[in-house]
């Protein structure tokens, strides 16, 4: 009896120990207020998360536009799948804790991101095809005889003396540009004149960018043939630039490793068109077109130079980069947001429920059973405290479902030891010892809370196999909770009485 009760002991600490570690994060990020950002950013990611309805964050459904591709269902399916993986990669480098992303139909995506706030950005990284092309400019001669014969062909006029289209075009160094104002009709005039330019060659803009006080686009005529695409880089890297260039200074820059084939043909192309302009080309969007200064050799890193100071542009551009484009296009067939206000409210009206049914199940405890009532109650704050370090050490999301099933724990745990303290009561009456009647009343108990468990774990695993999102929430919750349950009610409730008679056999119990 006596080394039984010191292994019981030793397990006790053991687990508390293990249990105050798992919930360590989770503690120290709920009362710390001095934490920098990369501390928090670790205590995060080892913390209990929360789910979307209490943190509040986005809801995006996502359909795979497959139309018009001739895909069998085969390559539907397949194709969304990669769609997943790549956006489960670039959702992870945005830094969200605890994502939910997972198919739903043959081509449709559910993606729950908790805590993101900036929609805009998480839209674009999400959604991003991602394809990455290099293309040579057309030379300057070139470009301008394509702006003339397009005059030409508005204006009727072959001399080249109207000018309704380069009208529109306005300096911006080396480069022509259209203002913010005319962008929408000069774009709708590019359109239109697509016949004019020729087959090799279309005109591109680059990015909205601040240029002596005016809000202006860049446009560019670039060659239609990609000299090496995205599928040609093997990893992408954000850095501060590191170059000589007086006006980069303090602005971000990716820096590319390219695979073996696309080294061979980056340097051809960098051999041959020195002193000519290189576009980076993303999603048909010219991110800047530097000048090929020198041939970069085979295993050197190419870079993407921008304006960026604060890093975030870069670092996008460099994650989709890094994880490839997009199978197919997606579009948002559903988008949701909860906010953060209404993700805490949620949290308050759960945690209320919960500490009220506690209060009432201590309270008719304590009252109906006395001081066994106590040895109940502490079974059931460490089943609490045991579940959220469980739900904190597999690194789950907490849902508002989930805080129902641990409501329901709670009632579950309260209906185990009711059950072992009225076969206890029925041991004494018949005027057994209270240890015998102990050992009794738990092994008679034992097989009835064994049988109720089990029967509801069996259910919340159905519901957790073939469901998702809050149902699979809840039951993963209350399987834990049962499952620590029939261990604590047992074991643990049973450890404390076999340490309160453990000198005094006949000590007279309060139940």
């Amino acid at each position: 009896m006596k080394r039984s009760l010191w292994i019981k002991l030793v397990l006790f600490i053991l687990a508390l120990v293990i249990g105050v570690v798992l919930l360590y994060p989770t503690l120290r990020l709920l009362v710390a207020t001095d934490l920098d950002e990369e501390e928090r950013m670790v205590l995060e990611k080892k913390a209990l998360h929360l789910g979307l309805d209490l943190v509040g964050g986005m809801h995006l459904v996502l359909e795979a536009d497959t139309s018009g591709r001739g895909f069998t269902t085969q390559e539907m399916a397949s194709a969304t799948d990669n769609a997943i993986s790549i956006i489960r990669d670039r959702v992870d480098e945005l830094g969200v804790a605890e994502p939910n992303i997972q198919r739903v139909g043959r081509n449709r995506m559910q993606v729950q991101l908790p805590g993101v706030a900036d929609r805009e950005r998480a839209l674009e990284v999400i959604g991003k095809t991602g394809l990455l092309e290099f293309r040579l400019l057309a030379s300057p001669e070139a470009t301008m005889k394509i702006f003339s014969d397009i005059d030409a062909h508005l204006s009727g006029d072959s001399l080249g003396g109207a000018r309704p289209f380069s009208g529109y075009l306005v300096p911006a160094g080396s480069d022509a540009a259209v203002e913010k104002p005319n962008y929408r009709a000069f774009k709708k005039l590019v359109e239109e004149t697509r016949s004019v330019v020729p087959a090799d060659a279309e005109i591109l803009f680059g990015p909205e960018e601040e240029a002596e006080g005016r809000s202006i686009r860049k446009v560019y005529v670039v060659k239609k043939k990609a000299e090496i695409t995205g599928a040609d880089i093997k990893d992408a890297k954000a850095m501060l630039y590191q170059g000589n260039d007086p006006n980069l200074d303090r602005t971000w820059m990716v820096s590319m490793d390219l695979q073996r084939s696309g080294q061979a043909r980056f340097a051809n192309v960098t051999g041959n068109n020195v002193g000519e302009r290189l576009a980076i080309v993303f999603d048909d969007l010219v991110k800047s077109a530097p000048v090929i200064k020198e041939r970069i050799p085979p295993g050197s890193a190419a870079t993407i130079t921008s304006t960026d100071r604060v890093g975030n542009e870069m670092r996008d551009l460099a994650i989709l980069i890094r994880h490839g484009a997009l199978p197919v296009p997606l579009r948002i067939v559903q988008e949701r947001t909860v906010s953060p206000t209404l993700g805490r409210d949620s949290i308050r009206a759960g945690v209320i429920a919960i500490l009220i049914g506690l209060a009432a199940v201590v309270l008719f405890i304590i009252i109906y059973y006395t001081g066994s009532g106590l040895v109940a109650v502490a079974a059931l704050i460490f089943n609490l405290f045991w579940l959220l370090a469980v739900l904190a050490g597999f690194r789950a999301t907490l849902t508002l479902p989930g805080l129902a099933g641990i409501a329901l724990t709670i009632g579950m745990a309260v209906d185990a030891n009711v059950l072992i303290y009225e076969r206890i009561r029925d041991e004494l009456r018949v005027g057994k010892f209270p240890r015998s009647a102990v050992e009794t009343g738990y092994d008679k108990a034992w097989r009835i809370i064994i049988d109720a468990n089990i029967t509801t774990i069996i259910a919340a695993v159905v519901l957790a196999v073939f469901n998702s999102g809050p149902v699979r929430g809840f039951a993963i919750t209350l399987i834990v909770g049962l499952s620590i349950n029939m261990i604590t009610a047992v074991y643990f409730s049973r450890g404390l009485f076999d340490l309160y008679l453990f000198r005094r056999p006949d000590r007279k119990l309060y139940i």
